[in-house]
Order: C-alpha cells, then structure tokens, then sequence
C-alpha cells in the first residue's frame, strides 16, 4: 500500500522533530532501521513511495503510532514464503503460504505440521532462519539424512552430544544429533488457516 503526499508531510515533519531531540543523522536513523542511508533519504523525499513495511519500521524506531500518519496495523504486508517440506517427510499441502511480516525473511522458510500427535495444530507453519545461531534450549528442526522424517524440538547439550527432545503429546523421541545433519532455528509458529473475530 502506498500513501498520499499528506502522510509524507507528516513523516517529515516527525523525521525533523525526532532529528531535533536526538541529534541523530540520518545514516544513523536508517541503520536502526536496517536499510541504508540513501533508501531513507529517498522515502523521506518521495522518490520511494511510502509504504507499510517503511511506516512500520520508522514508527518503531521513533515510538510513533501508525494512526499517527493515516496507517493502520491491519495494513502490515502479506509476503509469501516457500513450504520446504513437511515434519513426516510427505509433500506440503502448498508450495508456498502468505505471512503477515514487516522483517526482512528471503532466506526462511516454512516447515508444515501434518499430522495430530503433535503439540500444535495440524496445518500450522515452522518459520525456519537457517541463517540463525542455534544455541541450547532452543526450539529447533532436525533435518536428517534423505527420506527420515524431519524432527522439531528442543535443543540440548548432554553428556553423548547434542540432543534433541521431541514434542510431541504422547510423549517424544530424544535424538543425538549426528553432525553432519542441519538443525535450524524455529523462530515462530504461524497458523494460516486462523479464524475467527480479530484480537483488539
């Protein structure tokens, strides 16, 4: 979604006040923001139309409100992310599925619970950072050698190795983890198929 020039106004008026009190610079600000000086300069003179995802992350940084320039949190952007494969190995239901996110997320992707003897609801998504550090306690995916399920859990470090405490509701495997497999950090669980009346 893209905004009028009277939001512009309105974000520089706030980029102005914000500069003012804090005596930040502008490659400051934008990196606080996670992009770079010149992408800040040019939403800050229009030459990039504002956006939700810029809205977002300015508004945070500045501890403004999105009503404050006409935006709404409803607004946050849908990005599609791929489904890389599901927890009993079988094929995803969808290639792909939209999240609500304002991070940055190329390189995650989704990990699909298919089945129901599991701590969370059939048809949720394992938001996978492969990029992430993996400490212990971590909630984590095993990815094991080609055609074994893959195993979500908790990571810890035993006596044998690495371990990894399935979850599942009767009751999980532990697995030592063999170092030349992947274990990735899970970084959030995301319900697609949520219904209902939206929390306010």
């Amino acid at each position: 979604m893209e905004y009028s020039n009277d939001v512009l106004k309105k974000v520089q008026l706030a980029w102005s006040s914000h500069k003012d009190a804090t005596a930040l610079s502008q490659a400051r600000a934008a990196k606080a923001m996670g992009m770079n000086q010149s992408a800040f300069s040019q939403y800050l003179r229009g030459t990039i139309p504002l956006n939700t995802d810029f809205l977002t992350k300015f508004t945070a940084f500045t501890g403004l409100e999105l009503s404050d320039f006409g935006a709404s949190s409803d607004t946050v952007p849908e990005k599609p992310l791929r489904v890389l494969a599901t927890l009993s190995g079988r094929k995803p239901t969808n290639p792909s599925a939209l999240v609500e996110t304002i991070l940055e997320c190329d390189e995650s992707y989704f990990i699909e619970v298919d089945y129901d003897d599991f701590g969370l609801k059939k048809g949720s998504m394992l938001l996978v950072n492969p990029k992430g550090n993996v400490r212990d306690g971590d909630r984590v995916v095993y990815l094991r050698k080609k055609g074994q399920p893959i195993v979500f859990g908790e990571l810890s470090e035993t006596e044998e190795g690495w371990e990894i405490l399935e979850q599942l509701w009767q009751g999980g495997r532990r697995y030592l983890v063999d170092p030349k497999d992947d274990v990735f950090r899970v970084v959030s669980v995301y319900n697609p198929q949520a219904r209902g009346r939206k929390f306010r």
